[in-house]
């Protein structure tokens, strides 16, 4: 049974991580969107017919970091959004229980 702590707990969980929820996502989209750059300039650096610059650009270093970059912080971000969902549900769920003892249902 969920209970007056459990619905704290979460809610001081929620207020605590506002921000870096928020910066989480920040760093995930401006990577993500921060990728097509760093393709591009790989593949201004490479030589060959565009079909293979293109592929040496998808192969370089610089490119495969940055993807692995943006899998980490799509991660991060990720458990950060799901851990704040799961507190949510407690504090609903709770505010449901503490409902029904009020009524004299449960």
């Amino acid at each position: 049974m969920i209970n007056y702590n459990d619905a704290e707990v979460a809610l001081q969980y929620l207020n605590d991580t506002d921000e870096p929820a928020a910066m989480a996502k920040a760093l995930y989209d401006g990577l993500y969107e921060q990728r097509k750059t760093i393709r591009a300039m790989q593949f201004l650096k490479a030589t060959g017919s565009a079909a293979e610059r293109t592929e040496k650009a998808n192969a370089s270093i610089e490119y495969q970091e940055h993807l692995q970059l943006i899998k980490d912080a799509q991660i991060d971000y990720e458990i950060l959004k799901n851990t704040r969902e799961t507190k949510v549900r407690i504090t609903e769920m709770w505010r449901s229980v503490n409902s029904n003892q009020r009524k004299g249902n449960i």
